[in-house]
């Protein structure tokens, strides 16, 4: 099987923790180099195994070998070297929240249409197989129509700590770290909004929001809601709801912290159950998606289109959030 090469642009915890383990499990995907310029990039090459090490991101990005790369750095940092990495050629992996507003997505893409290279963002979820039944239900009509779609992700974070989630320099934020997630949701289940709404809390000393949550509105009257935190303990699910029912997915996001297992639970309008428990990996599910279509042996995993979408709509939120009023998309 053709694998394709892989580079990674940093060191990061996400990288470490799950890119790297799954580049190196995915069948079609081979890990050739990690680059870092802190230093640290030989250590964890010798720790993970990685043939190469390289003390800056442009050395790595002119290895003849690295075919496509994975960008995992602060979220400001993201459409530069996207767009650098297309300009060497590379396919481009790069994490949410990929762009901070429909302009750098625009960019980011324009950039890599022109160097003929793939560019998704790093939505993990979106390929474990528990969100295809959970279409495939919605599209069998069994809960009715759907009226509404609730998305929450939260996790503890020590506020006092110098987590670069917390850093407003570089575009952090509970919005852009986790809220992002369930209006990825929201807008593949229902599309754009018409307007959004949201408030949250935007302690002085951090500069960034610590917990938001927001209404969506559409054009048809249904309505979405959305919340994130770093104040609250784990929480990672969506509900969609429907005229005759409903579908729960409790572990939406981070099924690989209960060993990969994903949950539907579907209601029906008398109260009545059912679950089904669906497993899956999503990161090296991600990663052999991505390098298919890199390798022109697989579809697009995702629509081009929906890179500046979602973009835009995470800056419709920052804005309502931070100008205390309701704004239209």
């Amino acid at each position: 099987m053709r694998q394709l090469q892989w580079g990674i642009l940093s060191t990061a915890g996400i990288a470490r923790k799950a890119m790297i383990p799954a580049i190196q499990v995915a069948p079609n995907a081979r890990l050739t180099a990690i680059a870092s310029e802190s230093g640290k990039a030989g250590d964890v090459a010798a720790e993970y195994g990685i043939p190469r090490a390289h003390d800056s991101f442009r050395h790595l990005l002119e290895d003849p070998d690295v075919e496509a790369v994975y960008v995992p750095l602060p979220n400001h940092l993201h459409a530069r070297w996207v767009c650098e990495a297309a300009r060497h050629g590379k396919h481009v992996l790069c994490e949410k929240p990929a762009a901070l507003d429909a302009e750098e997505a625009r960019a980011m893409q324009a950039a890599c249409d022109q160097a003929g290279v793939a560019l998704m963002e790093g939505y993990m979820y979106r390929h474990h197989p528990q969100h295809a039944r959970a279409r495939e239900i919605l599209e069998s009509g069994e809960i009715g129509e759907v009226r509404q779609v609730r998305g929450l992700f939260s996790f503890p974070l020590d506020l006092a700590s110098d987590n670069i989630r917390l850093s407003a320099d570089s575009a952090g934020g509970s919005l852009h770290d986790v809220g992002c997630y369930p209006l990825d949701v929201i807008r593949r289940l229902l599309g754009m909004p018409e307007a959004v709404t949201v408030v949250g809390r935007v302690p002085e000393a951090l500069g960034v929001d610590t917990g938001v949550n927001g209404v969506l509105r559409y054009a048809d009257g249904r309505l979405a809601e959305f919340g994130a935190s770093f104040e609250q303990t784990m929480v990672n699910r969506y509900e969609v709801i429907g005229s005759h029912g409903s579908l729960l997915l409790p572990a939406a996001f981070r099924p690989d912290k209960q060993d990969g297992v994903g949950e539907l639970v579907v209601t029906d309008e008398r109260g009545r159950t059912r679950r089904e428990l669906v497993y899956g990996d999503q990161y090296p599910a991600q990663v052999a998606a991505f390098s298919a279509w890199a390798l022109g042996e697989g579809p697009a995993p995702d629509a081009p289109e929906e890179l500046a979408d979602q973009a835009r709509l995470l800056a419709a939120c920052r804005r309502s959030l931070h100008e205390d009023r309701t704004v239209s998309l």
